[in-house]
């Protein structure tokens, strides 16, 4: 198995899990064979345009100010690329429990519209960032 540098690495079998063994054949079977090589820079072009649909739904239909709404914009997607390093497999429950808080904020003021579409560009911005870990080399 290739670690996150390239190097190849053996996994101690006796010590780790089935579930960690199981994603070490997957992520190794991943990086043998490239299914979609442009899925980064399409990925990326997608992101920007949910980004700008985002802004543009929120500021005419919810009537949300431009520059606090873009404010907040961007530091979800900042607040989802600090936090996407927390382990997808074990400690996936985490980044749930931030989406339902920020769910549940926005209906107790009022903003429940508001409130989903920043958990989306949360998760969004979780799913680009594994993406791209997973693929670069």
């Amino acid at each position: 198995m290739a670690n996150k540098y390239g190097k190849k690495s053996k996994i101690d079998k006796k010590k780790a899990t089935k579930q960690e063994v199981a994603v070490a054949k997957v992520e190794e079977h991943l990086q043998q064979r490239s299914y979609f090589p442009y899925i980064n820079g399409l990925l990326q072009i997608l992101y920007i345009i949910v980004m700008f649909a985002i802004i543009i739904v929120n500021y005419q239909y919810l009537h949300v100010p431009i520059v606090p709404l873009c404010t907040i914009v961007v530091l979800e997607a900042v607040m989802g690329a600090l936090l996407c390093r927390i382990a997808a497999l074990r400690y996936g429950w985490i980044q749930l429990i931030i989406i339902a808080i920020q769910i549940a904020l926005g209906y107790a003021f009022d903003r429940l519209g508001f409130m989903i579409f920043m958990s989306i560009v949360y998760a969004f911005t979780l799913v680009v960032m594994w993406v791209r870990r997973r693929t670069l080399k």
